[in-house]
């Protein structure tokens, strides 16, 4: 069986609204990261945009494609050097920045142009694997 390697468009809307969009490459539209257990998805923050805090239910990595004023707030799992503390990190184009299982983040956009983070991760012990 060919493997199929042709490019795919995020096209799963999985939220839509004033201050940006999330949209996701369905497993089951691309047999190379349903079978390798692989999830990925696309924010886009519109300026003055911010996603809603979430619980992150697989370990992934967010890299920023574009924007110069985003920022994130994260608190991770059973952290003891930051004791539940929260984290707030600035973002801009080219940072890469890590999720871990159970930890709980939020996203905005404080400038003036789009910023857009491409998220990848192993979705093995995911609520929807893959």
């Amino acid at each position: 069986m060919a493997m199929d390697l042709s490019p795919k468009f995020a096209n799963k809307k999985i939220f839509e609204g004033e201050g940006g969009s999330y949209y996701s490459w369905p497993g089951t539209e691309s047999n190379l990261l349903g079978e390798s257990k692989v999830g990925a998805g696309i924010l886009l923050l519109k300026p003055r945009g911010f996603a809603l805090p979430h619980y992150a239910d697989c370990s992934k990595v967010g890299y920023v494609l574009q924007g110069e004023l985003g920022v994130a707030g994260m608190v991770l799992p059973n952290d003891q050097k930051h004791s539940q503390e929260e984290i707030v990190l600035g973002l801009r184009k080219g940072d890469v920045i890590p999720v871990p299982l159970g930890s709980a983040s939020w996203w905005y956009n404080n400038g003036s142009s789009d910023v857009v983070i491409v998220f990848v991760g192993e979705t093995s012990r995911a609520y929807v694997p893959g």
